[in-house]
């Protein structure tokens, strides 16, 4: 390796354009220099993991204006836990590049000579030129041979005629994010996947199906993608491209300050929420029911198409729902030690209340359930959802966190995603009832009435929204006794998923899961009667 100043630079045995038959130079950035770059990005995930492997599974080619870039495919074990894959998009800058002074900072990788000029290997993600090919590659339907596959750019129904240049006009936004973000002429958002999942992702599923066939206008249309296709194994989804949209505020912030306001009112006697919180509310539960409506017309698709609870689904929910029991419950004695006196009298309750919640559980399996299962959001919450000012935008569909890509993309009953915006009301009171310095010194019980009086009230008038929407409930939820058994085990299932989230990054917060496992529980005592 030579050395330039005093940086040290990997020098190219060969071109740039043979790079990934340089195995010298290869072994040398696996060993010494992907992993120091991609601990300093906000889009790994294994930070805190011990690495025991880094090695590139693949270069991908992308031919861009005068040069080369490559998707290279890095392969990343450790000591403990599943292997991880990423995506590294890199390109060669020379030093005499004309415009190398306006690139990023975090796009330096390491020094490199090749072709026997100095410069940089870069994240290409921000080289203009990278930038524009992928925006044309997409416009076109570019497809581009790789030596065991193809990558393929699938253009969507939202990107309009008119926007045939736009890739010039490429800027990347300043926050960072899981993914790598990309956005076109203020108008199309391109998010370059990190992590690599050997699956189509489901957010360019379900927002393709959105736009295209469900008709549902309430999210960012769908634009297009990126895949590697080979043969015999499933597609791996790349990158998305979507319409870019503006909002006023997420719906966790505007809840909050909807809920500030009565908190507040409250104190001074004034019991009331305005017409026009309850009407915002109302929306939101038409536009969940719109979503799922649209979902539910997938009958000519067989990855959306209906599907009745059948005894495979039935034992996979069972089992999940057991082991998330298990898991939870071993997890909350781990840390029973760090919780404080109300919390541990909750988590008291809760261990207390296993043979119940598990038998509630296990009632899945002996009711003659009519319902049907659709794909849903499977993430749904209020910071899910933008309040633009006089509408909501639904965002992010991949799908829970800690589940599998091909467990998000199993169809369960729509009263999940409806359970989900629940509890993230639930959420939202209870933040400010415990921590918000807004209603610091205010009486406790008089804020605890106050609040679970104003949940109450939002959650009623929420699903009531959803349920004149949808309609005739019984061909989707069989029976109102049905549909209410459903919600309360799904309301029950989100409660007991929050305690792993809480106490793995907010101890404090193990509360609020436990206090909604506990509301549950009363409501659920006529079904285990």
């Amino acid at each position: 390796m030579d050395v330039i100043g005093k940086i040290n630079a990997v020098t190219l045995n060969k071109p740039w354009k043979e790079f990934p038959d340089d195995k010298e130079a290869v072994t040398f950035l696996e060993e010494n220099v992907f992993y120091d770059y991609m601990r300093k990005c906000r889009w790994f995930a294994g930070k805190a993991r011990m690495i025991k492997f880094l090695k590139i599974q693949q270069f991908l080619t992308i031919p861009i204006d005068e040069g080369l870039s490559y998707l290279v495919i890095l392969h990343v074990g450790y000591t403990y836990g599943d292997e991880e894959k990423y995506a590294m998009p890199v390109s060669f800058l020379t030093d005499d590049f004309e415009l190398i002074g306006q690139v990023n900072h975090k796009a330096f990788i390491t020094r490199l000579v090749a072709d026997g000029k100095q410069g940089w290997l870069i994240d290409a993600i921000y080289d203009f030129r990278f930038q524009t090919k992928l925006f044309e590659n997409i416009w076109s339907n570019a497809e581009t041979i790789q030596d065991d596959g193809v990558l393929i750019y699938h253009k969507g129904k939202g990107l309009a005629d008119t926007d045939e240049n736009m890739g010039y006009l490429c800027v990347i936004p300043e926050l960072e994010q899981s993914n790598s973000s990309l956005i076109y002429g203020n108008k199309y958002f391109f998010k370059l996947y990190r992590k690599l999942f050997r699956e189509i992702n489901p957010e360019v599923e379900m927002l393709q199906f959105l736009t295209e066939t469900g008709g549902f206008k309430n999210i960012p249309a769908y634009c297009g993608s990126l895949e590697f296709e080979r043969p015999g194994t499933p597609p791996v989804t790349l990158g998305l491209m979507m319409q870019k949209v503006s909002s006023k505020s997420d719906s966790w912030v505007a809840t909050g300050d909807d809920l500030n306001n009565f908190l507040f009112s409250f104190v001074d006697r004034d019991f009331s929420i305005r017409d026009e919180v309850f009407e915002k509310v109302e929306l939101l539960g038409k536009r969940t029911a719109e979503m799922h409506l649209a979902l539910l017309s997938g009958k000519g698709n067989a990855a959306f198409k209906p599907e009745k609870f059948d005894t495979a689904y039935i034992a996979f929910l069972q089992k999940h729902l057991g082991d998330l029991l298990d898991k939870r419950i071993k997890l909350l004695k781990e840390n029973y030690s760090r919780l404080d006196d109300n919390a541990k009298k909750l988590a008291d309750d809760f261990i207390d209340s296993e043979a119940v919640i598990r038998h509630f559980f296990e009632k899945i399996a002996s009711s003659d359930l009519k319902s049907l299962r659709t794909r849903i959001h499977g993430d749904y919450h209020l910071g899910q959802v933008l309040f633009t000012g006089t509408d909501y935008l639904v965002i992010d569909f991949e799908g829970e966190p800690e589940s599998s890509i091909a467990d998000r993309k199993i169809k369960h009953s729509p009263l999940k995603d409806v359970a989900g915006m629940i509890r993230s009301f639930h959420y939202a009171v209870c933040a400010k009832l415990y921590f918000s310095d807004e209603t610091k010194g205010i009486n406790p019980l008089r804020l605890q009435k106050a609040a679970d009086r104003w949940y109450k009230l939002i959650t009623d008038a929420y699903v009531d929204s959803y349920l004149q929407t949808m309609g005739d409930i019984k061909g989707i939820f069989g029976n109102r006794t049905e549909m209410n058994f459903l919600l309360q085990l799904h309301l029950l299932e989100k409660s007991v998923y929050e305690l792993g989230y809480e106490l793995n990054g907010r101890p404090d917060w193990i509360r609020i899961p436990l206090k909604g496992i506990q509301q549950v529980l009363f409501e659920i005592e006529k079904f285990n009667s």
